[in-house]
């Protein structure tokens, strides 16, 4: 069942990924369809400035706060890394349950502030949606630090935050951009033969995708154009410094996008975490003072 959910979503989902997720996408794809196989559960770990949890659940099932255990003015940082997909599979969380633990983070009244680690080539575009809600609204300091790449859909979710920074000059950014994914059988090398009946009442039903695998791609085109311009209006509201270059799906290094406002900096976690206690300091001096 966990397959198929993986294979719907991947088919049903827009794409914003670079092409070094594309690959790793495809390979699980083609390996789930060949029967091959072999899936492999990968533990991740949140860490902060005072220690480390897992994820856990009640008898209910219903998430912990795993936070409320650690020590007061602790800094959460957590990881998101590898493929962004809506829901959790064998090697990594789902944005469904990174955008729990955030949401956890913010409740509990021992973290001061949030640092999202990201190494992401981004990932489908419905991943995204429930990582905007929950950075919409963020209650407590939240930086993003690219440690390798922060490309696509995790460039999106990163233009949230308050401020972007990354772990050294060729960490790679942007990649704001869409594309869909068609996968076409092939009647060749089938064993089965695949056969779509469209009733003259259903004459629209995906109209864009049969006309873009007969190769007439335009009403795909406008349904993309639709969704690049949502993203594209999202970083420039998050960020008004931007340039409007940066909008069209290139990646960049980071010595590069920081001049052209895609991040704030290139300095060290160690150096991030830094600013935030100094910030979490900063405003608690000031409402001791009001």
């Amino acid at each position: 069942m966990v397959r198929q959910q993986f294979l719907q979503e991947l088919q049903a989902s827009s794409l914003m990924i670079h092409s070094s997720g594309y690959e790793s996408l495809n390979q699980v794809a083609n390996s789930i369809l060949t029967g091959v196989f072999q899936p492999e559960t990968v533990e991740q770990t949140i860490i902060s400035t005072r220690g480390e949890i897992y994820l856990e659940k009640d008898e209910s099932g219903q998430p912990q706060n795993p936070f409320d255990n650690w020590q007061q003015g602790s800094i959460a940082i957590i990881p998101l890394v590898g493929i962004m997909m809506k829901y959790g599979y064998w090697w990594s969380y789902g944005m469904d349950d990174i955008a729990t633990i955030i949401r956890l983070a913010y409740q509990s009244e021992k973290i001061s502030a949030v640092i999202i680690k990201a190494d992401t080539p981004g990932g489908s575009t419905d991943s995204l949606f429930l990582i905007e809600e929950v950075f919409r609204e963020k209650t407590k300091p939240t930086f993003g630090f690219i440690d390798g790449m922060c490309s696509s859909c995790g460039y999106i979710a990163f233009s949230y935050l308050d401020k972007i920074y990354a772990i050294n000059k060729m960490a790679r950014v942007g990649g704001i951009g869409v594309f869909a994914r068609l996968i076409l059988p092939n009647i060749e090398n089938s064993y089965y033969r695949v056969v779509e009946v469209y009733p003259n009442e259903s004459k629209d039903k995906n109209l864009p995708e049969r006309e873009a695998a007969a190769g007439k791609d335009e009403k795909l085109k406008q349904e993309l154009s639709r969704l690049a311009i949502y993203f594209q209006d999202i970083v420039k509201e998050n960020r008004p410094a931007i340039n409007a270059e940066t909008l069209t799906g290139k990646t960049y290094f980071a010595c590069d996008a920081e001049p052209l406002g895609m991040i704030d900096g290139i300095r060290t976690l160690a150096q991030t975490v830094e600013e935030l206690e100094n910030l979490v300091a900063m405003r608690k001096e000031i409402l001791l003072n009001i």
